[in-house]
């Protein structure tokens, strides 16, 4: 049975290879089946082993928002089985979530030919879907009305075949009015009693990252980032979505190499499928995370080599910028961060602010800090421009001489943000408490050094910079045990950065504050 279904798909790809003709709905070449792409296996009344290949391909993809792809591959599993419900039905998801909203509808009209002779359990997800189009006998009015026609179909269905995974997913998405990126507190139970059937569905797992992602215990999407990690190794988002949480919650052991692998599978994606990267909505989001994964391991060599390949080249790129400041090749930060005046002057501003301070010009500085303060004063009040503003007057106030006013402003935004999971964000949980430490340091206020750079570690295990201020605030106060424990703490959180990185990096700070500007009586 196995060697019969493999000897199915080993032809399916053979067959694709000769086709010529562009699929109807997708008016895309059909799809081939990918070895490894996916555990999840639903099945489904074909008689077709290829339609069944497809379809199982076409679900992995729709958990993998990999829209394109899934709606290709339900298509070309209709070309198999032309009476296949479930591929009608996924394929019209598919192609709704493509915007492709016409299309979608042609396809679940079609559908509705196969109603009679349909399965109790594939009517039902039929019928519901049926009811979310109005395209059911007396339509209710779009909005609850429909959700809640929609609901009692599928709860009907559940009550007899309580093991449908597929049941269990409409059922979420129900609640939820079929959003994605994690639905709602209304969906997610919906979800869990899903991987209690099966603890590697790929869409439970991928939606349940979302939600607790938005969350203040985001740590409890993680079992959810290596499940569907797991159920879908050979699919680039299944490999970058652990980062959403990894960089919330510090684990940059591995985040890294995921997004790397993310990025390294959908390149070969573009090549096999012959794909241009501007067709795949995912790429751009992928390649900047490895982009901040990378700055932030010392990883400046692979993360130069991204350059190459990112979509948005063409296009000013905070990411991009912050990777230049830190590699520390000001004059191409510059001419990115100019790249924002005509579109984004605040950011523009911002990121200028930052570059000429990290270069020690106060002057440079400040009229880009005081546009950053008009722009505040005079206009919306926004959360991240409050960030900004607090941040470039508290750097400019330690550039200036002013140590207590720069500290009372970073403390204001570590204070702010320490319990804000959004601005936790992509490694930047600990950047305000980095910034004081480094400041505090140099100003010898030792109590307050230590403690921002313990918080920072708190927030940011891998933050090698507070792990290089404490070793250089033990050496100078006669800590020694403590500064060896410090100095392995940065070799370890930049383990794979570039040769040489962290030397450079220590020596910036151990030159902040020298050892005899120390008095005896505080070491």
């Amino acid at each position: 049975m196995i060697s019969l279904f493999l000897s199915s798909v080993l032809s399916i790809n053979a067959d694709v290879k000769d086709e010529t003709q562009t699929l109807v709905h997708t008016k895309l070449k059909p799809s081939r089946v990918e070895k490894d792409l996916c555990l999840y296996r639903y099945r489904i009344y074909t008689s077709s082993p290829l339609c069944q290949a497809f379809n199982d391909q076409g679900l992995a993809y729709l958990y993998s928002y990999a829209w394109m792809e899934s709606a290709r591959s339900f298509e070309t599993a209709l070309k198999h089985d032309p009476d296949c419900l479930m591929a009608h039905i996924g394929l019209a998801k598919a192609l709704e979530r493509w915007d492709k909203k016409s299309e979608s509808t042609k396809v679940i009209k079609d559908a509705k030919r196969l109603e009679e002779k349909a399965a109790p359990n594939e009517k039902a997800l039929l019928q519901a879907a049926l009811v979310e189009y109005g395209l059911n006998e007396n339509p209710a009015a779009a909005g609850e009305a429909r959700q809640k026609a929609a609901a009692v179909i599928i709860d009907q269905a559940l009550a007899q075949y309580d093991d449908d995974q597929e049941l269990w997913f409409a059922r979420a998405q129900i609640a939820c009015n079929y959003a994605n990126s994690g639905g709602n507190a209304s969906s997610a139970p919906f979800y869990k009693a899903l991987l209690k059937i099966n603890p590697l569905h790929p869409g439970a797992n991928h939606e349940l990252i979302h939600f607790y992602e938005g969350t203040q215990r985001p740590a409890l999407g993680w079992p959810h980032a290596e499940g569907f990690l797991n159920s879908s190794p050979g699919i680039h988002h299944a490999n970058h979505m652990q980062a959403h949480l990894a960089t919330r919650l510090g684990k940059w052991d591995k985040t890294s190499d995921r997004s790397t692998k993310a990025v390294q599978l959908e390149t070969a994606y573009h090549k096999a499928m012959n794909v241009k990267p501007s067709e795949d909505h995912q790429f751009q989001h992928h390649v900047q995370t490895l982009l901040t994964s990378l700055t932030h391991d010392g990883r400046f060599k692979e993360a130069i080599a991204l350059n190459d390949i990112r979509p948005d080249k063409s296009k000013p790129s905070v990411a991009w910028f912050k990777f230049l400041l830190a590699s520390k090749d000001y004059p191409a930060a510059e001419a990115e961060a100019k790249k924002f005046l005509k579109t984004e002057k605040n950011t523009a501003a911002y990121l200028l602010a930052i570059l000429y301070l990290a270069q020690n010009d106060p002057e440079a500085a400040m009229p880009w800090v005081e546009s950053l303060q008009q722009s505040w004063i005079t206009g919306k009040k926004e959360k991240l421009q409050e960030f900004r503003v607090w941040e470039v007057q508290g750097l400019l106030f330690a550039a200036q001489g002013q140590y207590k006013l720069s500290a009372r402003l970073l403390k204001r935004a570590i204070d702010k943000s320490k319990s804000d999971y959004s601005h936790h964000a992509w490694g930047n949980g600990s950047i305000f408490m980095e910034k004081l430490g480094l400041i505090a340091l140099a100003n010898k206020d030792f109590v307050e050094a230590e403690e921002a750079f313990l918080e920072a570690l708190a927030h940011d295990p891998g933050d090698v910079h507070a792990a290089l201020g404490l070793r250089r605030l033990c050496e100078v106060t006669g800590r020694k045990e403590e500064a060896t424990d410090y100095a392995k703490l940065a070799s370890h959180c930049w383990r794979k950065a570039d040769p040489g990185l962290l030397e450079k990096e220590w020596n910036i700070i151990k030159a902040s504050i020298s050892d005899g500007s120390v008095p005896a009586a505080m070491r």
